[in-house]
């Protein structure tokens, strides 16, 4: 069963971010169209930034695209990769006979991509990251026409990179979080407050007012009981 429906519109690579995240931020940003930077997004910005403007080069044996557009029609995404590595082989496929490694254009041989994600901070205890990584793993596969198996995250603060195989267990969870984003945003509604200590880590908390929209949501709950 496909995840879009006829001419429905792609959704952001970052909202699946997001939506792990917090789905109540996801709605804010890519229904709503609330956003709100602060130092942390800053922080993460800054870093997109200076990885943006390397451009593309080719060192020896390893191409670098930066800023690289992607799409899948499947899944029903677009957005920007980071930085995807191309690192050449003579034959496109692998010892087990996949095809791994696509042309070129202008560069001989056949190159065989690796995303990397950077982020802010360190890594997570949750899989967000990992999924936006894999959604951009699944979009380079169908636009090449290869397998991708796997893809790495640079974070900020440990400056380092942390590999991630895209196993068939994040397949699916990138595909079956793709499918509850599409569902999202097809109902158009941003779903209530669920506060958190996550929320310490949103840069629309602001916007968002957990605290505030709890209380209301349980006095107005309280004085229905009450008038019952």
């Amino acid at each position: 069963m496909p995840t879009t429906l006829p001419d429905e519109s792609p959704i952001m690579l970052s909202a699946l971010q997001h939506y792990l995240f917090c789905p109540r931020q996801c709605a804010l940003i890519h229904v709503e169209g609330v956003w709100s930077e602060n130092f942390l997004t800053a922080a993460g910005r800054q870093l997109h930034e200076r990885v943006d403007r390397r451009g593309g080069e080719t060192r020896r044996n390893v191409h670098l695209a930066t800023a690289l557009r992607l799409t899948s029609q499947r899944l029903g995404l677009t957005g920007v990769a980071d930085m995807v590595e191309f690192h050449r082989r003579e034959t496109p496929q692998d010892e087990s006979g996949r095809i791994v490694a696509a042309r070129l254009p202008g560069l001989s041989g056949y190159w065989r991509p690796f995303p990397v994600e950077y982020k802010r901070g360190v890594p997570k205890s949750h899989r967000a990251d990992e999924v936006q990584l894999c959604a951009q793993a699944l979009c380079l596969e169908e636009m090449l026409g290869v397998a991708i198996d796997a893809g790495a995250l640079f974070y900020g603060e440990t400056r380092r990179r942390t590999e991630v195989a895209f196993d068939s267990g994040l397949r699916t969870l990138t595909e079956n979080v793709a499918e509850e984003v599409h569902a999202l945003m097809r109902t158009n509604l941003t779903p209530p407050p669920h506060q958190g200590k996550w929320c310490n880590a949103c840069s629309i908390v602001e916007e968002c007012r957990p605290k505030l929209s709890c209380r209301s949501a349980r006095d107005w709950l309280k004085k229905q009981v009450e008038n019952m």
